[in-house]
């Protein structure tokens, strides 16, 4: 018989993200919400330069005689004063919503595995690492927490950056501008790239630590016999051989983070 195909990676990106989904969905409505304050927050950001040339541009303009300059300079500086104050509130209105939100789903989420892990069999959590499990039951939770309060708000903070480049380009150079939507594909399938190969690092890492953790806590749960046989030096070796291993994976991940960041900063 033939063997089962493995399911491709759009479908279990799929079924991954409608499970998040579904443990955050009765935090949606606090997500949507910071999600939109701190869109407005980095709209007014992005507003501050312009109000702040206008004041300026109304103080090179202003003839000697000029009655009316108090009073624009007082209007514009009540502008640029109260779009910073929004900009503030809008900011820390949306971390804190986000914040909140993401605690609650991490809350959530790690009951859920827990409540999984209890209900497996007694066979498959035996064969499963103690520091396995703990880990896993860790990393799930703040894989959430992450996309909530940090991916969540980068993501609006960029499609407010490229609405507004977008607009400015277009006025400057139609095109620039064609030519921007063009690359930007190109761009984005090279990061999707990177992106791919910095996950599966992160899963070899956090599998690499698991392994350690197991050597450890199997250690330490058999010091006795390990003593009595003096077993020492060889279970340090092996928990070295481990950390040796994971350092060696820390070491990959960030070549890899620093040689993009590097390009990225070369292509801006």
């Amino acid at each position: 018989p033939q063997a089962p195909s493995r399911p491709s990676r759009l479908f279990a990106l799929c079924v991954i993200m409608r499970r998040l989904l579904s443990y955050v969905a009765p935090q949606l409505p606090t997500i949507l919400a910071g999600s939109l304050l701190l869109l407005f927050a980095t709209l007014a950001e992005l507003g501050v330069p312009s109000v702040a040339g206008a004041l300026l541009d109304i103080y090179t303009n202003a003839s000697a005689g000029d009655e009316q300059v108090g009073s624009r300079v007082d209007r514009a500086l009540l502008r640029l004063m109260g779009l910073i104050a929004g900009m503030s509130a809008c900011k820390h209105a949306g971390e804190y919503l986000l914040k909140s939100a993401g605690e609650r789903a991490v809350v959530e989420v790690r009951s859920r595995l827990f409540l999984c892990q209890l209900t497996c069999s007694v066979q498959s959590l035996e064969e499963q690492p103690t520091g396995h499990l703990l880990s896993s039951l860790t990393a799930g939770s703040d894989a959430v927490r992450l996309c909530v309060t940090h991916h969540l708000p980068q993501v609006a903070r960029s499609v407010a950056s490229c609405l507004v480049a977008s607009v400015y380009m277009a006025s400057i150079s139609p095109r620039l501008t064609l030519l921007a939507f063009g690359i930007a594909p190109l761009l984005g399938l090279l990061a999707a790239a990177v992106g791919t190969r910095v996950r599966a690092l992160a899963q070899e890492q956090q599998r690499q630590a698991s392994a350690a953790t197991s050597v450890a806590a199997e250690a330490l749960s058999a010091a006795r016999c390990i003593k009595a046989f003096g077993g020492e030096a060889a279970v340090g070796a092996k928990y070295a051989a481990e950390a040796e291993a994971y350092y060696t994976l820390s070491m990959r991940e960030m070549a890899l983070h620093k040689l993009w960041n590097g390009g990225s900063r070369g292509r801006t």
